[in-house]
Order: C-alpha cells, then sequence, then structure tokens
C-alpha cells in the first residue's frame, strides 16, 4: 500500500510579527513586559532580595555584580531591558558606571541609592538614570519605576534615531548640491541635469544619492 502524503504544514511566523502580536496582546490584556535586568549591588543581601522581587514579577535577571566596572561589561555582554545599579559600590561607582551606559544607550538605568535628598536625586538625574529607587526598596515602586523607565529609553532612542537620519538627510542635501555645482562645471550641463545624473547612478547602484554625491566630490570628477 502506498504511503499517504503528509499533509500537515509546520506554520513559521516572522519575529517581528510575532513581537508584534505580543506587545499587542500585552497592551489589550494589561500583561507587563518581562525585562530582561542587569543588578548591580554590592551588598549580597539586599541582592538577593531584589533579584526575588524581580523574578516574582515575572523578570529575568541576565547578570549581576558588586561594582560599576562590571555592570558595564554585562551591559554591553546582555543588551538588557534595564540596569538596576546601587550608587555606592567599590571600585567604579554607579554614578560613573550610568554616565557610561547612558552615552551608548546601551539600557536604561535605574539607580538604588540609600539617600533621597534632593542633591542625591539631581545627581542621579545628571548621571543620565532613568529613575531612581531608595532603599529599602518597595515592590510596588520597583514595579512602577522599571516600566517607566523603560518606555522612556525607548522613547528617547526613536527620538535619537529621528534626529540622527534627520541630520544625515540635511547632510546629503548639502553634499548633492556641492556636487551638483562640480558637474555642472565639469560637464557644462545644467542643474537639472547634474541632478538626474546624480540620480540615475543611486538607482543603478541601489545607494543613497549622498553616497554618490560623495564619491564625485571625492573623485573630483
Amino acid at each position: 500500500m502506498a504511503n499517504k502524503p503528509n499533509n500537515f504544514k509546520i506554520i513559521t511566523f516572522p519575529t517581528d510579527l510575532y513581537r508584534k502580536q505580543q506587545e499587542k496582546y500585552r497592551e489589550h490584556s494589561g500583561e507587563e513586559e518581562r525585562l530582561r535586568v542587569v543588578l548591580a549591588e554590592d551588598e549580597p543581601i539586599i541582592r538577593m532580595d531584589i533579584r526575588r522581587m524581580l523574578e516574582d514579577m515575572g523578570h529575568q535577571v541576565v547578570g549581576e555584580c558588586r561594582d560599576g566596572d562590571e555592570a558595564i561589561r554585562l551591559t554591553k555582554e546582555y543588551r538588557p531591558d534595564v540596569v538596576l545599579m546601587d550608587i555606592k559600590m567599590p571600585r567604579m561607582e554607579g554614578l560613573a558606571a550610568t554616565q557610561v551606559i547612558f552615552e551608548k544607550m546601551m539600557a536604561p538605568v535605574v539607580l538604588l541609592t540609600s539617600f533621597s535628598d534632593a542633591e542625591t536625586v539631581q545627581e542621579a538625574m545628571d548621571s543620565g538614570a532613568f529613575g531612581y529607587l531608595v532603599k529599602p526598596v518597595d515592590g510596588k515602586r520597583l514595579r512602577t519605576t522599571l516600566k517607566v523607565a523603560r518606555q522612556r529609553f525607548v522613547e528617547m532612542r526613536k527620538l535619537r534615531t529621528e534626529v540622527d537620519r534627520l541630520s544625515e538627510a540635511n547632510e546629503d542635501r548639502i553634499i548633492i548640491s556641492r556636487s551638483k555645482l562640480l558637474l555642472q562645471k565639469k560637464l557644462g550641463c545644467t542643474e537639472d541635469e547634474a541632478f538626474k545624473i546624480i540620480r540615475k547612478t543611486s538607482m543603478n547602484r541601489h545607494c543613497r544619492m549622498g553616497e554618490v554625491a560623495r564619491e564625485i566630490l571625492r573623485k573630483n570628477i
């Protein structure tokens, strides 16, 4: 007897589509995003308590450490959703480590401190932290602060990306204008003809017009 053909099909979903569906589900269901966290705290007992709270909330602690240098290394390695970092630690303190992480936009940092005076809070914000928590850490405040820090970080990263894109587009316009003038001078063509040369070349090469314009200026065609 001939074997019957296998009619079962494996259906796969693109990762981006799956992620968007999950985000949409969480938005409508009220389910919170599960975060990957790096925890930097030099006191073992406090670190253990905070880890337990994070795991009870469904978050994953992907790395633990007790100083700022190690916090930076773990953040580079794991690219967590949030970094929870104590201000006072050996070797490199939390404020200095936060500045490094913020400047490279690796992850949002929420600082842990034993003090809530205005000066400490201001230092935390000046370092680039996206939030702070006063020890002993309260579970409800921890949950809210992590969520807000992550949202603010995502919004800031989008804004930076858009600013960079606009800056690049503006630079391209300047370079294209200069390359058009050079083509007009070298080829004796009109501005419109020079523009069409750049545009056609970029289409043929499947690259930005700015890249073609830079090559024209570099080679002094």
